[in-house]
C-alpha cells in the first residue's frame, strides 16, 4: 500500500488524512512515477526515472521510441511493462501490463 499521490502532491482524504493506493491503481502510480521522473533527477536513486522528456516531437517514429523507452524505465518494477504507447494531446499515453491487470497511464508534457 502506497500513498496516493496526485502532480506531485499526497491527495488527503476527507478526514484530512492522506488516501492510499492499492492493487491494480498502486502498480500504476508506481508506473506514472517512473515515467514521469526524469532519469537521475532522484537523489536518492540515479536509475529511477525515464528519458521521455528527450522525445522530439517531430520524430517520425516517435511512438515506437516512447514505447522503448517506457519500458527501459519500468524495468526496475517486477513484472509491470508498457505495451503500447499512443500520443494524446498532452503528451502520450501509455497501456501499462501488471500482474494484476492492465491499465493507461498519461504522461503530459512530452
Amino acid at each position: 500500500m502506497d500513498l496516493k499521490v496526485e502532480k506531485g502532491n499526497f491527495v488527503l482524504g476527507p478526514t484530512g488524512l492522506p488516501e492510499t493506493v492499492s492493487g491494480l491503481e498502486e502498480l500504476l502510480q508506481r508506473a506514472r512515477i517512473s515515467l514521469e521522473l526524469r532519469r537521475g533527477k532522484f537523489p536518492y536513486n540515479r536509475e529511477l526515472g525515464s528519458r521521455l522528456w528527450q522525445l522530439d516531437p517531430q520524430e517520425e517514429h516517435r511512438e515506437d521510441r516512447a514505447l522503448a523507452l517506457a519500458n527501459e524505465a519500468l524495468l526496475g518494477l517486477a513484472g509491470i511493462r508498457a505495451e503500447q504507447a499512443r500520443s494524446t494531446e498532452a503528451g502520450m499515453a501509455f497501456t501499462i501490463v501488471t500482474p494484476l491487470g492492465e491499465g493507461e497511464v498519461e504522461i503530459g508534457n512530452l
